[in-house]
């Protein structure tokens, strides 16, 4: 930092600058199960409406809801049964084309609950919870091309699973899967297990989807958590099929013998699942995720497609050595990012790290070639958040060109999945508008 003539320190300039907080009470805090990035969605703005999904300190669901512009914030309670102790089990949102709302949670390779709003005014209440399924995990909702719902999750285990879809049906009030899974893992000898990055439509309305594949701990010597990646792909027809970005078509279910590898990680890197994903102008997918390039310290990573080949650019300067080991939700010291793109191009880079003092941080870096040098950083807010990982509203970026996260500190004990583990702190929706 430089000083001036008053000798206090300069500060950089903001490329964010905050517009609101709205408390939402106490949430549950034992785990990280409310600040999973694999929540899609936590927090949604539709028609001038603002939706936010939690476990609070009792673990019960509460969905709030509140018109732009209004601070006072209407709480629907769900009674849950199942209490949050393993932070898999956290909650997912989205919209059918009727405006009805619809709930996914509760799950570790176990029977998913699911619910729907009465009506489009939350109101009225949501309907009695349903079990279905029974070895699921990662709930995703994403809305395609003509406002259809469909549900993506996975089902099987981390490291023999598969990724299933179901659509929505609002005249019958039904869902409707496919009877092939879209993507496999299971297999012989060695089975492994895709995890999804956070799933994305372009603007033609295109699916663009990342994987990473969890190997079995018996098929290589580097460990229990041995994920292989990046592969990704595209559905060009509503996740009826996929394909690669060249135009390849392939064949289902897609299994690593015919998925395509666009950015090979070396197994034993501590590459990370489950990160970010988005597009950045002319539809061009983009990955950001972290694993360690062989000095035994990770490193936020962008991948982007280009004219050419992928291309790739570091993204953070971490100096902390990290081992990805053991089992269930882990501790991390560095959050997986999140990212949000400009119309221009740049992109903002949001975490938490030890090396912050788990302070939640963004950083604005320029295209074309995303150098991190020249990146701009921002502290979002200045307190120890725990083990939080960013919880964006993307549709209020979109839209509103509003950055929208949820916020809260968080524990998350090694090993600690399925342990009644309870602590409570403050849920807040916070946002801020680019200067």
């Amino acid at each position: 930092m430089t000083k001036g003539r008053t000798g206090s320190k300069v500060r950089p300039p903001r490329f964010l600058q905050p517009v609101s907080a709205l408390d939402l009470g106490l949430a549950w805090a034992g785990n990280s199960v409310n600040c999973v990035p694999y929540r899609t969605s936590a927090v949604v703005t539709r028609h001038n409406q603002r939706y936010v999904s939690y476990f609070d300190e009792t673990g019960d669901v509460i969905v709030g809801h509140h018109d732009l512009g209004d601070d006072q914030v209407h709480r629907e309670r769900i009674r849950n049964e199942r209490p949050p102790h393993d932070a898999h089990q956290a909650i997912s949102m989205g919209f059918d084309p009727t405006d009805h709302l619809h709930l996914a949670f509760g799950a570790h390779n176990s029977s998913l609950l699911t619910t729907r709003s009465r009506a489009s005014d939350l109101r009225a209440g949501f309907a009695e919870l349903v079990e279905r399924h029974q070895r699921a995990t990662y709930p995703m909702f994403l809305e395609l091309a003509g406002g259809e719902l469909a549900l993506l999750y996975r089902h099987g285990r981390h490291f023999e699973g598969e990724i299933r879809v179901e659509r929505y049906d609002p005249d019958q009030e039904t869902w409707t899967g496919n009877d092939t899974p879209l993507i496999t893992g299971f297999a012989a000898p060695w089975s492994c297990g895709p995890y999804l990055n956070t799933p994305v439509v372009d603007h033609q309305g295109n699916v663009h989807l990342f994987v990473v594949w969890r190997v079995a701990p018996p098929a290589t010597s580097a460990g229990a958590v041995v994920n292989a990646g990046i592969d990704a792909f595209v559905s060009r027809d509503g996740l009826q099929s996929l394909s690669t970005h060249q135009g390849v078509q392939l064949s289902g279910p897609v299994t690593p013998m015919n998925s395509e590898r666009v950015i090979a990680v070396p197994l034993g890197s501590s590459l990370i699942n489950q990160a970010a994903a988005a597009v950045l102008p002319g539809n061009r997918p983009a990955v950001l995720t972290y694993w360690d390039a062989g000095d035994g310290v990770v490193q936020y990573r962008l991948g982007w497609r280009d004219e050419a080949p992928w291309r790739l650019a570091p993204m953070s300067r971490f100096t902390t050595r990290f081992r990805l080991d053991g089992g269930g939700t882990l501790p991390l010291p560095h959050s997986r990012p999140a990212l949000v793109v400009h119309e221009d191009g740049r992109i903002i880079i949001l975490h938490r790290s030890l090396e912050s003092g788990n302070r939640l941080v963004a950083t604005e870096v320029d295209p074309p070639d995303y150098e991190i040098s020249r990146g701009r950083v921002q502290t979002l807010v200045d307190e120890d958040l725990g083990f939080y990982e960013p919880i964006v509203d993307h549709s209020a970026w979109t839209t509103r060109r509003e950055l929208v996260l949820y916020v809260q500190h968080c524990e998350q004990g090694l090993g600690r999945d399925g342990k009644p583990d309870h602590a409570t702190a403050p849920a807040r929706l916070m946002a801020w508008k680019p200067v």
